[in-house]
């Protein structure tokens, strides 16, 4: 799939943990604070410096900060781990994605002194941001956003489009110019149809037309108590005629907060303990099997790739039945 001296680009994860509460993270259960399977960590100043070797760093074009569960304002070293990195290869494009509802004015204007690229996710205006990005702060977003541009960061609004706030798309865009943003950037998505519940339980607010069932006992205890099989999740699903993989084509690995090394995010969903319950209880009970020796905190980079290569054989079989991954095809699969 690919070998250790091609790597370009690294998707690191360096935090598990956020303080949103978006009711489609996998980090909670509809926004209800829940644990799934995956550990609460971040990594630390040290152990980047123990994945990543000084030679490796000089070999890479980029890293994009932005995990599958956290966020770099979780990070209590977040800042520190940026410099680090680019003190060693300072050609080093380095592109963060986040809430920014967090951390000081210090925290920002480091990272704007680094001339790095933040993609602050503001999901609308004042009125309808908080209703997908819970616990954060639209105006204190804002804030942030101005003190790392004044600091010369490179800042972009990234908007995901939703039924409640579509009707914004115009003037996020015009105000993103205004405030000084680098560009506007518009996801549009199919995780816009769902249950919000707040830390009590109690269901504050659905979004899109979601007609579905509401009771959060009834929800909550078949999160808890399904388990979903491989058939269950095959239905209406056939093996791709081709894989445009994303880790061939960029030549990029995902590293987890954990230290745990897949060949891209949605491979990197910790495999061996999270998903019950759900899409990836069946999708990552195919992959786990594959995964040996891949912690970088444990292991040397050129060791934890290894196992990239079963993932490779795995696309030529002909049924997921005989081990082709679903998620592969799922991701990056096409006809």
């Amino acid at each position: 799939m690919i070998a250790y001296q091609d790597i370009r680009n690294v998707h690191l994860e360096i935090a598990s943990v956020c303080n949103a509460e978006c009711p489609w993270c996998p980090r909670n259960f509809w926004g209800y604070p829940y644990n799934g399977g995956y550990p609460e960590t971040a990594l630390t100043l040290t152990q980047v410096k123990q994945i990543f070797s000084t030679e490796f760093l000089h070999q890479l074009r980029s890293i994009d900060v932005n995990g599958n569960f956290g966020d770099i304002v979780m990070n209590p070293e977040g800042a520190d781990i940026v410099e680090y990195l680019l003190s060693v290869n300072s050609d080093l494009k380095i592109t963060v994605s986040t809430n920014g509802s967090g951390r000081n004015q210090k925290f920002w204007q480091r990272l704007g002194a680094q001339k790095i690229t933040v993609m602050f996710c503001l999901d609308g205006l004042e009125d309808t941001h908080h209703l997908y990005r819970q616990n954060t702060s639209w105006q204190r977003i804002l804030k942030n956003a101005e003190i790392f541009i004044t600091a010369g960061g490179v800042a972009v609004w990234k908007m995901i489009e939703f039924d409640h706030n579509q009707h914004q798309i115009k003037q996020c865009r015009q105000l993103s110019k205004t405030l000084g943003f680098d560009h506007f950037d518009l996801v549009r998505s199919a995780r816009t149809v769902a249950p919000v519940f707040d830390r009590s339980g109690q269901l504050t607010h659905t979004l899109g037309n979601y007609q579905d069932e509401t009771s959060f006992e009834v929800l909550f205890y078949k999160k808890q108590h399904d388990n979903v099989l491989l058939e269950d999740i095959l239905p209406g699903r056939t093996p791709k005629k081709k894989l445009n993989c994303d880790t061939v084509n960029r030549q990029s690995i995902y590293i987890a907060a954990n230290g745990d090394v897949a060949p891209c995010c949605f491979l990197g969903f910790y495999p061996r303990t999270y998903g019950r319950g759900q899409y990836h209880q069946a999708a990552n009970a195919q992959v786990a099997p594959l995964m040996a020796n891949n912690n970088a905190l444990e292991n040397s980079l050129q060791e934890c790739i290894e196992w990239f290569a079963q993932v490779e054989q795995r696309w030529k079989k002909e049924k997921y039945e005989d081990g082709r991954l679903v998620i592969c095809d799922d991701c990056c699969g096409c006809d």
